[in-house]
């Protein structure tokens, strides 16, 4: 009985290149993307507070009087589920007649009070108008996490156009308006 001989034996070894040419077409699309998204420096800087230049050593005469500082409100926005109070370093606009809860309730259909804010804004703006505030111009708000983003949005939006600043251009000669409170800060309730 004769056996069918063996196909391994038989069958020849095909010497195959390797096609390189898909991994470096990724390669010539990956690269670029990768180093367009990546941070080489980050830019960061610190404010340094450094006692003024004085002419002589460090006797400390009687000339050394260090300038008065500008004091600072610290306006802050704090939106609740309970509605919008009004803070600043050391005071909390209370609400009507004195209550302890928010300085602007919720309306009694739910929603907040963009209307009663505007007013306290301007009412504000013109208490804090030439006092000399170092930060009068800015404002913090701060939210809960299940505040709706559009409550927040539109309380920037009713913050900045409530009031405004009148600058001369020295350059046209013409009167220029901006908003009061130029810088908005966003920040999270931390508990």
């Amino acid at each position: 009985m004769a056996f069918k001989p063996s196909q391994r034996r038989s069958v020849k070894a095909e010497n195959t290149e390797l096609d390189l040419r898909p991994i470096m077409n990724m390669m010539c699309i990956l690269i670029p993307l990768l180093l367009k998204c990546s941070e080489f420096v980050k830019m960061t800087y610190l404010e340094l507070n450094l006692p003024p230049l004085s002419g002589g050593g460090g006797g400390g005469g009687a000339d050394d009087k260090p300038e008065k500082e500008k004091p600072k409100i610290g306006l802050k926005l704090v939106v609740t589920e309970k509605g919008m109070t009004i803070a600043g370093n050391s005071i909390v606009l209370a609400g009507e007649g004195g209550t302890t809860g928010p300085t602007l309730p919720k309306l009694a259909d739910g929603k907040y009070d963009f209307r009663g804010l505007e007013q306290k804004m301007k009412d504000i703006v013109k208490q804090i108008n030439g006092k000399g505030f170092e930060d009068e111009r800015t404002i913090i708000i701060t939210a809960e996490d299940v505040i709706p983003y559009q409550a927040i949005v539109t309380a920037m939006d009713i913050i900045t156009n409530s009031e405004f600043k009148e600058f001369s251009d020295p350059s046209s000669n013409q009167k220029v308006k901006q908003p009061w409170f130029a810088n908005i800060g966003v920040g999270k309730i931390i508990i």
